[in-house]
C-alpha cells in the first residue's frame, strides 16, 4: 500500500514542479526534468498501479468472485 501511495505522490509532486517551471522544466539545465523522468520510471518499474491494486485486493480478500 505504501509503494502505491508513494508512487502516486511522487508523480503528483514531479508534475506540479514541472508545471511551475513550464517549458524550462524540460531542459537539461534544471533538475526537475530528471526528477520527472526518474519518478515515472520508478512508478512503472515498481509495478503499474493496477497491478499493485490487484495485489492489495488479493491480500485483503476483496477481489470479486469469478462465477
Amino acid at each position: 500500500m505504501a509503494k502505491l501511495k508513494v508512487g502516486r505522490l511522487v508523480r503528483e509532486l514531479s508534475d506540479s514542479c514541472l508545471q511551475y517551471w513550464g517549458g524550462m522544466g524540460f531542459t537539461d539545465e534544471v533538475l526537475v526534468s530528471r526528477f520527472y523522468r526518474d519518478s515515472r520510471l520508478l512508478s512503472i518499474g515498481a509495478g503499474a498501479d493496477e497491478v499493485m491494486l490487484a495485489i492489495i485486493c488479493k491480500y485483503m480478500g476483496t477481489l470479486p468472485n469469478k462465477k
